[in-house]
């Protein structure tokens, strides 16, 4: 049994190796040889407690099979989640006991969970964000739509200019008219008075459409130079939907990954 004496002596060195807490417990093939307690994990095992009545336990399991056993179990057997792990001790092929470790889950549970939050945390994160990355790439449709009516705006505002020019021209076209129709009127002399009114109400017709012809041009270039700093606005504002759109994809991505790395971690035993 000096191999059983030795490890024995080395328990209490072999405790101090694990990182977590653990108890341990050491037993030939017919009793408990010795058996020290963790911190938290204290299963309260007596020195000299038959195997026999361990039979079920990894520790039982291991000296018949002459197999490491491995077992995880909540806190509902010692306050306290736990890794048990049982090694057969061998001479030969003859086994003639166990070492079995009783080791504090609680820093994996609590890894778990947190994974777990983390995770269902992400996929919230993730739908927001792709909620907003519909909502910019919706808003950049919109505003496309909108860029193209205020280009056909100005079209037709140029086609309007065009038309106002023709006025204009006719505008002043009756203006001269008239003012010929005038002088002929005055050589007419007293038979020509009443062609000098007509004649007079066409130059005044002519003007004022002239005037009104300018009016209507002003108005339409200011519209234009309205529409013109609302079209760059807009696209202005297109680029920056269109930004935060792709910003949006490359959020999701690296939240993909957070929850793909979360994932792993929830996994984990």
């Amino acid at each position: 049994m000096e191999k059983m004496e030795q490890l024995q002596n080395l328990l209490g060195l072999i405790q101090e190796t694990y990182a977590e807490d653990a108890a341990l417990v050491l037993a030939d093939t017919d009793k408990v040889l010795a058996y020290l307690p963790g911190k938290t994990v204290d299963l309260k095992i007596p020195v000299g407690a038959p195997v026999e009545k361990f039979k079920g336990t990894v520790s039982y399991t291991a000296l018949e099979t002459k197999k490491v056993q491995r077992e995880e179990r909540g806190a509902q057997h010692f306050g306290v989640p736990y890794i048990s792990t049982a090694v057969p001790i061998m001479k030969g092929d003859e086994v003639i006991g166990v070492m079995a470790s009783l080791t504090s889950n609680n820093r994996n549970i609590r890894l778990q969970e947190g994974a777990q939050e983390l995770s269902s945390l992400v996929e919230e994160m993730t739908a927001t964000s792709e909620e907003v990355a519909r909502s910019a790439m919706a808003t950049t449709e919109r505003l496309e739509q909108l860029a193209g009516h205020s280009l056909s705006m100005l079209d037709e505002i140029e086609n309007s200019f065009q038309i106002l020019t023709s006025v204009k021209h006719i505008a002043d076209q009756s203006h001269l008219l008239g003012l010929n129709a005038a002088i002929e009127a005055a050589r007419a002399g007293e038979l020509g008075r009443g062609f000098g009114v007509v004649a007079t109400e066409i130059r005044k017709l002519g003007a004022a459409s002239g005037d009104l012809a300018n009016n209507i041009h002003e108005q339409l270039e200011a519209m234009k130079q309205s529409i013109m700093q609302i079209n760059q606005s807009v696209q202005d504002i297109r680029e920056f939907a269109q930004h935060q759109a792709l910003s949006m994809q490359e959020l999701n991505r690296a939240y993909g990954h957070v929850a793909a790395t979360a994932n792993e971690l929830s996994v984990l035993h």
